[in-house]
């Protein structure tokens, strides 16, 4: 009766165990800032397209219909790249990266001109660019974790890394899409950094960055337009020569602290803000919402990044850490400069604000981004805790930006398939000994028995 007791014990216990793990599988915090995102998102796009629809497609819910359709199409990418483990895209980063180099090239040779560039396939419904900026970042985390120290070496890091930026930014710059070009580049060189690249390294690689970046600026009619009125712009944006700016920085001014009210905004009337719903939908909800709405937007990012950079700590290997920090850093980034569009600070570059912006391949792409954040989450709380006494403790991650040891900046439990290879080799080597000492045993067996044989037919004797 007592060990039935125990064991009714023991049993309930590990349900309730196995119940909590599986309660943790995933980082629901990072969801639940991304739901509330989407939420606020719809209701702004109604709210910023309603005019404009009704004007020019006979109804008020035409992009608040296409936007629920992208996100239940999102939806369905989040939940499956949650589900498939993360190491599923590192084993299929090269047929990922040669995908997304065609569909660039796909753009330059089939796509539709629109507000003077080329970026969109399939009657603009689709922007080749938006899924390319995750499948660099896969492809990089895994060339760097492949890697391990020997990214300091300048022939194995900087120049095969310049080399793969090479040529998929010049794709994105013939479209023109400075900005994608600007997002992808910037996030590629902070994961270089936290891999472990020396200071140096991108000291040299920004310097030619920045000079190339001049000559297309100055080469290019678009981009140099952009700036241009841009830079005339600064000391006073309202009477700004660039309609959008000046528009912009209005509405925010008009919102004052708690804003004129959702449904009252006049500048996604038709003739003021252009694409209110999209590309400017942060000027509406300071507008709106006013500074308190602005702030909730920009509070609502900060926790995203809060949780997705712990993600990366806690990540059980080299190639699930960079991913996390890469999609984690090019998703805030993003907004950052969406945001700074609005107020002026950077010129028009016709970037959305993820996660609340009318969009399709934008929507979807980051969604699907999310998904391999909770991928990595998983199996971060898996294999990224330390067991101690019986507990499971976090064993959180350090970020040194100056270590000179050949060694990632962000140390936590695991480090890739350096660190898959290892575990791998401590199997083989305990299964090798394991075998070896079972061999000795039944040798010893066997001269043991042959003694006692020869002992037993002595004594006949």
């Amino acid at each position: 009766m007592a060990v039935s007791a125990r064991s009714k014990s023991s049993s309930r216990t590990n349900r309730k165990t196995t119940s909590q793990t599986a309660s943790r599988e995933y980082d629901w915090g990072l969801l639940t800032v991304v739901v509330a995102m989407l939420m606020l998102g719809f209701v702004m796009v109604f709210s910023a397209s309603y005019p404009w629809a009704m004007t020019n497609y006979n109804g008020p819910l035409y992009f608040a219909i296409k936007q629920l359709q992208w996100l239940a199409l999102g939806t369905v990418v989040l939940v499956v790249a949650a589900r498939i483990p993360y190491t599923f895209w590192e084993r299929w980063s090269i047929p990922l990266m040669a995908l997304g180099l065609l569909s660039l090239m796909a753009v330059i040779l089939l796509g539709e001109e629109r507000l003077g560039s080329t970026r969109t396939l399939m009657g603009g419904s689709v922007q080749p660019s938006e899924p390319v900026k995750i499948i660099v970042l896969i492809y990089i985390s895994t060339w760097l974790a492949s890697k391990g120290d020997r990214i300091r070496d300048v022939n194995y890091g900087l120049i095969p890394f310049g080399v793969v930026l090479g040529i998929v930014t010049s794709l994105i710059v013939a479209q023109p899409d400075i900005s994608t070009t600007v997002l992808i580049v910037s996030t590629a060189a902070i994961v270089f950094f936290i891999a472990g690249a020396e200071l140096k390294q991108l000291l040299v690689g920004g310097a030619v960055t920045a000079a190339t970046f001049w000559l297309i600026i100055t080469r290019n009619a678009y981009a140099y337009n952009r700036v241009n009125a841009y830079l005339q712009s600064v000391d006073n944006p309202l009477n700004s020569g660039e309609w959008q700016i000046a528009q912009a920085v209005e509405a925010l001014i008009r919102g004052r602290f708690f804003g004129v009210g959702i449904g009252n905004s006049l500048e996604k009337m038709p003739g003021n803000l252009p694409l209110s719903w999209s590309d400017n939908i942060f000027a509406i909800i300071g507008e709106e919402l006013g500074i308190l709405g602005a702030l909730l937007v920009i509070f609502l990012f900060t926790l995203f990044a809060y949780r997705g950079f712990r993600i990366a700590l806690e990540a059980p290997d080299a190639f699930g850490m960079l991913l996390a920090t890469g999609i984690t850093t090019l998703i805030v980034l993003q907004a950052m400069v969406h945001i700074a569009v609005i107020l002026a600070i950077a010129p028009p570059t016709g970037v959305t604000l993820p996660f609340i912006s009318f969009g399709g391949s934008s929507l979807v792409t980051t969604l699907g981004a999310t998904g391999i954040l909770l991928s990595i989450s998983r199996y971060g709380q898996e294999g990224g805790y330390a067991h101690s006494s019986g507990s499971r403790k976090p064993a959180y991650a350090r970020l040194n930006f100056w270590r000179r040891d050949r060694r990632p900046r962000l140390s936590g439990a695991g480090r890739g398939t350096t660190a898959r290879k290892s575990s791998a080799r401590r199997s083989r080597n305990t299964k090798r000994s394991t075998k070896q000492s079972s061999s000795r045993g039944s040798n010893r067996r066997a001269s043991a028995g042959r003694r006692a044989t020869s002992q037993r037919a002595g004594s006949r004797r």
